[in-house]
Formats: structure tokens, C-alpha cells, sequence
């Protein structure tokens, strides 16, 4: 009895009793052997003994209660590592979750743990699109599907986060999406889906771009076009519309298909348009929302053909009519009409001898059509002879033709500076007599060159005559030249008086002809002499003033080129004259110098012109005392104010007269006048520098070059010449020297500055010395007890014997400038070794 209740509380135990159980899992359940894992993640479970010597065979059972393989190919397995038992699934399920259980024998009795697996799932979106397109005027569901374990809170928002959607008139959340109500464009935006689960904080949106489906609205709505005939045809029609809408081209109801047509996302382009192209085109715009069209026109524009001009003659006095015909144009051309030459429009309103008369065709709305100007002038002349423009304009181009218009008119011979009423020549003879006496021995004569020059319409040819006979080309009296159209030229070389006389000029066209007198003269050596006016005398020169005629029968028929000017003693006769040639420019009035005269003479003048016939007839003769031997005239400088050079200066003179007795030498000088600070302010000295020393050149030798001078300055220059009788006056000249470098010269300085800089130089010399020695003498006191002097004399016997090796530096003496006034730049100083500074001084400088 006693055994059998032992046996029944022994199995009452085992089995009301819950065991303690070896087998430990991992991760630790959070609560009642639960564990979270996540869907579409990777997970394991860890199944251990905690005493492994008493506890073995350790396998995993399924919820179903059936053992788990360990087959590594399946999605769950398990894998045994280091005793340990694990649980692998390498992509949960949401049918993984369930009860499992880890087994095993301890203590040969059977141990396990089960632990529930409970799933979680992240928040995600599905069958959502970020880019939905939703139609105008309807009510339409956004689509916003979101799923998690466990499920999402769902929340809508537009323009970001702040502005959060509710259920109202205009919007309804739904489990689907987001309804809204009654599409309007302006409802197209960004909305954020957002899914929320409190219980794990997570937290996700879905970005939706919202577009608003709605039919074409035209941007740019087609027009009517005109084109060119032959130039491409663009015409621009663009719709705004979601989704992009469309297009499609007609024309005449047919919709346009070919390479001609090019077709671009908003425009149509016709290639090498043609006025087949004419017609009512249709742009339509289409999309799933609905359809619009827009019908405009094409007008093709064709540019004016103008007819073949040819030219019009008509006779001078007549009406000259011109026609401008325009073959086809659209639309209708505007003709107009100007001169070629000018470009000056043709208008009766300017011009009263102006008619202009038109077609009367009305313009065609679809046609071509061909127009006609007429142009007429009455009574025409010569001043119409010219080219004239026919202009032919519409909107499509502008085209011209030129037409020319000849209007025939006699020969006018003209008379101009080069075609002249007479010409002249002359007769060469040799020295037995004068040309036309009967001793002369007459060669040919001088050739000349006459010229005739016409006009007409058409051009008219040139002959020549003399004594009613035509005159040939014989190239030797008569010689032909510039034989062209309306001039002609007759070269002419007589020997004999009779070649004197008319010519004529005959000009002759198709209209009429035209004659005109050509005098060839006899040139003479002038019959007006000169006119002689006395302007100046010297004791070596004097100087005329000659006036000359510019009248062709005063001068012979021929320019004077010379004057001949002679000059003789008093007391002899004109074949032991002086003379000399001055050439003639085309002044009426020259200047004769006559030189190298005696002084104190009397001498008579005369003179004459010469053309390229001989000497003319002398002037009145003048009679003339020259002045005494005297000083020479003042010099007159030829070199300029300015100098080449900082420091040295070139001068050039020249002397206009000597006195009547040769210049021996000249005597140079200068001083310095004033000078231009560093800020190139003009600045004058106190003083006038002092002369330089003479410098004495010597004839004929006429310039200098002056050297040792300062920059930046003026200097006075003074040039005398000097003959037998004396000096010249005295006329001084100025020059100015370049800039120089700083510091190269010293600009003016008082001549005491320099002495008192001195004197301050050495006192502070001899003060710094004796300062020097009494601090040296004070510290040997202060040491020794025994001064400088004592020691230096060897006086100091009580105290122990002191060497000293004391070798005296000189003092570098340096000179210093005080401040002063002066604008100009400071010199660099120098070292006196000899102790007495001193500033050197230029040449001819004062101290």
C-alpha cells in the first residue's frame, strides 16, 4: 500500500509538476516566449543545452509539430554549430509565423521550449504610381495603396506636409486613395501619401505628381501666312494640353502627307513653296481629353517679272517714250521710276517735262496679274541722256530693269582750259638775225599741241582743217593724236610764218556737225619788262622786290620762266656787267638778292624776263650806293629752342650780312635763366646765373654744341660775330634743356648754403669727438681709477699697468643739406677724406 502510493506520488510529480527545463533559445522572448521577427528579412533561432554533458539529440519541430531538415537548399532549415542548434529561414513568410519547439532528452527524460514566432511588416506602397494623370471636370481617385504589419494609419497632404487633407466637399480619403471632386486644372500639384504604424514609429511617403488630364487649349493659334514663291513656308500652332496632345494637318479638308511637308512639335514647314501651295489649311490639336482646330489661310507671293527693256533714241526737241512692262506679279507690283545714275526718283511734281501714265488693272485675289507703267518726256534733250530705272515692288520683292534712253543731238564744241581758243609757238632761228627778217636762217619751229574737244549724241568725229584744207598726219608738220570719240588733238610744228593763223575744228554725227576757230600765235620774248622796286641795301648786298605780268600778250603769248638781273660800276658800260638768274614760280612778285657787292659803291641795275622764246625788253635802270664797312649784322639762329639733351645743348646761326668785311669769328656764351621743379612747376632764380667763359669759333665754322649744363632748364644764349670793323650787336636767344635723371645735378643752391653746411658738418665732428672722449674717459675712471689722459700719458703709477691697443677710426665726415625752400631736387652727397666738404660747382657757376 505504502508502495503504490510512493509510485503515484513519484508520476504525479512528473506530470502535474512542470519541470525545470536545460534548454535554452535564442533571441530571448520579450514576452511569453514570443519573438518578433521581420517579413522579407533574414532570421534564425538558437536552440542550446545549458548543460551539455546531460542533455542531447536537440532538433527543431515546425508549428505543425513536424521535425524541421537540415537540408541547406530550403528556405528553413537547420544547422547544428558548436552543440548549438539553429534555426535558419532565409526570407520570412507571413505563414512562418506559429508556435516551434526545441527538443531534446535530459537526463534521459524529454526536455523542450517552444517559442511563438509573431511577424512584422515594414510599411510599403504597391500598385502605386508617383505619376498619375486624372480627367478635368470629373470626380477622380488618386491611388495610394500602403500595407504593414501591423496595418498603416493612411494621411493625405498637398504642397508639402503643412497642409494636411480631410474629408470635405472637395476631397474623400478612402481606402483605395484620394478622391477628388469635380477636377479642376488648378488641382493639378504634388499630394503625399503618407503611411504611419504608432506601435514601431514608422513612418513613409509616397510622392504623387498629379497631372490634370484636359483637352487642347491653344497657345499659339495658327494665322494667315503669305510665302514667297520658291522660300519655305513656317506656320507655328501650338496647344497646351495633358497629355501632350496631336497634331494633324489639312489642307482643303485632305490631310497633308509628302517630303515636302515637315512637321515639328508645333509648326509646319512647306518646302520651296509654289503657287500651288494656295489654299485654307486646318492645324488640329487632339488628345484623349478631346480635340480643337483652327483653319487659316496661305497666300503665296510671287515677285514682280519684268519684261526685257530695250533702248530708246529719239531726236533732241522730240518725246521719248519708256514702257515697263510687268509679266506677272501677286500681289499687283507698284511701278516706279528713277535715274540710275542718281538714284533720284522721276515724278511729274519735279520735273514739268514728265509724264507717267499706268495701267488700270485691279489687283487679283488669287490670280497673277501683270501691270504696265509708261514713262514720257517731252520735249527731250540731252540732259536725259542717261540710264533709267524701271522699279517694280510688292511684298514679295523688289526687282529693277534699266532702260537706256539716247537722245540724239548735234556736235557742241567746247572751249575750256584745255581746249582753247588760241595757242602759241614760234619760229626757231640761229644767231644771224631775228626770226621773220630775210638774213634769218628759220629750223623748225616749236611744237605745239592743240586740243578740240565736242559733244554729241552719238558721239561725233573730229577733223581738222587749215585754209579750208583738211589736214592729214604726216608726222612731220602735222601730227594726229587721242583720235576718240568727241577728242581730238593736232600737234603742229611750223617752220614758216605762214603756218600762223585760224585752224578749224569740225565736228560731225549722224544729227549735224558744229565748227569752231583754233588760232595758233606767234610767240615773242616778253614786251613788258619787269617792274624793279629797291627793298633793302648793305655794304656787300642789296635786295629788289620784281613784279611780273601774268597777261599772255605782256609775256609774249608765254609764261616768264627767269629773271635775268645785271648789275654794273657807275663809271663803266653794260659789257663789263654782273649777272645773275632767278628763277619764277607763279608769284607775280620776287624776292632778288644780289651779294658779294663792294661797300661804299655805286652800282645801276636793271633787269628783264625770259620766256622760251628769248630775253624780254630791260626794266628801267637803277641806280645804287652801297652803305659803308661797318659791324656784321646781329646773327640769326637756325637751330631750335629745344635741346636734344639733358646736359649739352646743339646751336646753329648763320649771319646775313658781314658789314662789308668778312666775319673773322664768332663769340659764344650762356648762363642759366631758370629751371622746372620735380612737379614740372616753372620756377625762376633768385639771380641771374653767372656768363660762361667765351668760347670763340672761328669762321666760316657756324654752330656749337654747348655741354656741362643742368636739365629741365632755360639757359640764355649769346652769339656775336666779329669782322675788322668790330662785333655785331648783341641779340640773345633762349634754349631749354631735356629732364634728367634724379639725382644726376644738383638744381640751384645760395652759394653760403654750401659754406654753412660745412661749417655745421665740422662743429658737429668736433662736438661728437669730444662727447666720445668723455664717456671713454668717465668708464676708465669708474673702472681704473685712472683717466684716458692719465693712461695715454703713463701717469697713472699707482695702479696696475693697463694696456691698451687704441687705434683712432677716422670720421667719416658726410655733408647734410638743410631743408630749404628750394623747389629743386637735392644733390647725392660725397666723402671728404680731407675733412673740408665741399659741393662741386659747375662751370661758371658763382660761389
Amino acid at each position: 500500500m505504502m508502495i503504490s502510493l510512493l509510485l503515484i506520488l513519484v508520476l504525479f510529480e512528473q506530470v502535474c509538476v512542470s519541470p525545470v527545463t536545460r534548454i535554452v533559445v535564442l533571441p530571448k522572448p520579450y514576452e511569453d516566449n514570443k519573438v518578433k521577427a521581420v517579413i522579407n528579412e533574414k532570421f534564425f533561432l538558437t536552440c542550446f543545452s545549458q548543460n551539455q554533458a546531460s542533455t542531447s539529440s536537440l532538433k527543431w519541430l515546425s508549428p505543425s509539430g513536424q521535425p524541421i531538415s537540415n537540408d541547406p537548399t530550403l528556405r528553413i532549415y537547420t544547422a547544428l554549430n558548436n552543440q548549438q542548434l539553429m534555426l535558419h529561414f532565409e526570407k520570412l513568410e507571413p505563414t512562418d509565423a506559429g508556435l516551434y519547439a526545441c527538443q531534446g532528452v535530459h537526463d534521459g527524460l524529454p526536455d523542450q521550449v517552444k517559442i511563438e514566432l509573431t511577424l512584422e511588416k515594414k510599411i510599403s506602397f504597391h500598385d502605386t504610381k508617383l505619376e498619375q494623370f486624372i480627367k478635368a471636370g470629373q470626380d477622380q481617385l488618386v491611388q495610394c495603396h500602403a500595407s504593414s504589419i501591423p496595418g498603416p494609419e493612411i494621411a493625405w497632404f498637398r504642397h508639402g506636409i503643412s497642409t494636411n487633407l480631410k474629408n470635405d466637399h472637395k476631397y474623400q480619403i478612402t481606402n483605395d486613395g484620394l478622391v477628388i471632386k469635380n477636377v479642376q486644372i488648378e488641382d493639378e500639384a504634388i499630394y503625399l501619401c503618407q503611411a504611419s504604424v504608432t506601435s514601431t514609429g514608422e513612418i513613409k511617403r509616397a510622392q504623387i505628381n498629379v497631372q490634370v488630364m484636359h483637352q487642347p487649349i491653344w497657345d499659339v493659334k495658327p494665322i494667315d501666312t503669305d510665302g514667297v514663291n520658291g522660300q519655305d513656308i513656317v506656320v507655328r500652332c501650338k496647344a497646351n494640353a495633358k497629355p501632350v496632345p496631336k497634331y494633324s494637318w489639312f489642307r482643303n479638308g485632305i490631310m497633308l502627307v509628302g517630303e515636302r511637308y515637315v512637321f515639328t512639335a508645333d509648326s509646319l514647314r512647306i518646302l520651296k513653296s509654289n503657287v500651288n501651295d494656295r489654299g485654307t489649311y486646318t492645324c488640329e490639336a487632339e488628345n484623349n481629353s478631346g480635340k480643337i482646330s483652327a483653319n487659316f489661310r496661305i497666300n503665296i507671293l510671287v515677285g514682280p517679272v519684268i519684261a526685257p527693256l530695250e533702248e530708246v533714241r529719239v531726236l533732241e526737241g522730240n518725246e521719248a517714250r519708256l514702257k515697263c512692262i510687268v509679266r506677272e506679279a501677286f500681289p499687283k507690283a507698284q511701278i516706279t521710276w528713277k535715274y540710275a545714275d542718281t538714284l533720284e526718283n522721276i515724278s511729274p511734281s519735279s520735273d514739268s517735262s514728265i509724264e507717267i501714265v499706268a495701267d488700270s488693272i485691279e489687283d487679283s485675289n488669287d490670280n497673277l496679274v501683270g501691270s504696265w507703267s509708261e514713262l514720257r518726256i517731252k520735249p527731250a534733250d540731252r540732259r536725259y541722256n542717261r540710264n533709267i530705272t524701271c522699279v517694280a515692288s510688292n511684298k514679295a520683292e523688289v526687282n529693277e530693269r534699266q532702260v537706256r534712253l539716247i537722245v540724239e543731238y548735234k556736235p557742241t564744241l567746247l572751249i575750256n582750259s584745255e581746249s582753247k581758243e588760241f595757242y602759241y609757238s614760234w619760229l626757231n632761228v640761229d644767231s644771224s638775225g631775228s626770226s621773220g627778217s630775210s638774213s634769218s636762217h628759220v629750223s623748225r619751229g616749236a611744237s605745239v599741241l592743240m586740243t578740240c574737244i565736242a559733244t554729241g549724241e552719238p558721239k561725233p568725229q573730229i577733223t581738222w582743217f587749215f585754209k579750208t584744207e583738211q589736214i592729214k598726219h604726216d608726222n612731220v608738220k602735222y601730227i594726229l593724236h587721242k583720235q576718240q570719240s568727241g577728242l581730238s588733238q593736232l600737234e603742229v610744228i611750223p617752220d614758216r610764218l605762214e603756218d600762223f593763223g585760224d585752224y578749224q575744228c569740225k565736228a560731225e554725227n549722224t544729227v549735224g556737225s558744229s565748227y569752231r576757230n583754233i588760232e595758233l600765235r606767234m610767240a615773242t620774248s616778253p614786251s613788258l619788262p619787269p617792274l624793279l622796286i629797291l627793298q633793302a641795301t648793305k655794304p656787300e648786298s642789296v635786295n629788289f622786290q620784281v613784279t611780273v605780268s601774268n597777261e599772255a600778250e605782256s609775256n609774249g603769248g608765254l609764261p616768264i620762266h627767269t629773271i635775268k638781273a645785271q648789275w654794273r660800276f657807275l663809271n663803266s658800260d653794260w659789257s663789263n656787267q654782273n649777272e645773275k638768274n632767278f628763277p619764277v614760280s607763279n608769284a607775280e612778285r620776287l624776292l632778288v638778292h644780289v651779294g658779294a657787292l663792294m661797300p661804299d659803291t655805286e652800282y645801276l641795275f636793271r633787269v628783264a624776263g625770259v620766256n622760251k622764246v628769248g630775253l624780254g625788253k630791260w626794266s628801267q635802270e637803277i641806280k645804287i650806293k652801297t652803305l659803308s664797312r661797318r659791324q656784321p649784322d646781329p646773327i640769326r639762329v637756325l637751330s631750335k629752342e629745344d635741346c636734344a639733351a639733358s646736359t649739352k645743348c646743339y646751336i646753329e646761326w648763320t649771319s646775313d650780312s658781314n658789314g662789308g668785311s668778312p666775319i673773322r669769328d664768332y663769340l659764344v656764351k650762356w648762363r642759366r635763366l631758370s629751371y622746372k621743379d620735380s612737379s614740372n612747376k616753372h620756377v625762376d632764380t633768385n639771380r641771374l646765373g653767372r656768363w660762361s667763359d667765351v668760347v670763340i669759333i672761328k669762321a666760316p665754322i657756324t654752330n656749337y654744341e654747348i655741354t656741362s649744363i643742368l636739365p629741365n632748364s632755360f639757359y640764355e644764349v649769346d652769339v656775336v660775330a666779329r669782322n675788322d670793323i668790330g662785333p655785331s650787336a648783341s641779340q640773345p636767344f633762349r634754349i631749354r634743356t631735356l629732364p634728367g635723371q634724379i639725382g644726376e645735378l644738383e638744381a640751384f643752391r645760395k652759394p653760403n648754403e654750401s659754406v654753412i653746411n660745412r661749417i655745421i658738418l665740422i662743429c658737429g665732428s668736433i662736438i661728437a669727438a669730444i662727447i666720445l672722449f668723455i664717456i671713454i674717459d668717465v668708464l676708465l675712471l669708474m673702472k681704473f681709477d685712472c683717466g684716458l689722459l692719465a693712461i695715454l700719458t703713463k701717469s697713472c703709477t699707482n695702479q696696475k699697468e693697463i694696456t691698451i691697443d687704441f687705434k683712432p677710426t677716422p670720421t667719416k665726415i658726410v655733408q647734410h643739406t638743410n631743408k630749404s625752400n628750394h623747389p629743386y631736387k637735392p644733390i647725392s652727397q660725397t666723402e671728404d677724406h680731407t675733412g673740408n666738404a665741399s659741393i662741386p660747382l659747375r662751370p661758371n657757376e658763382n660761389v
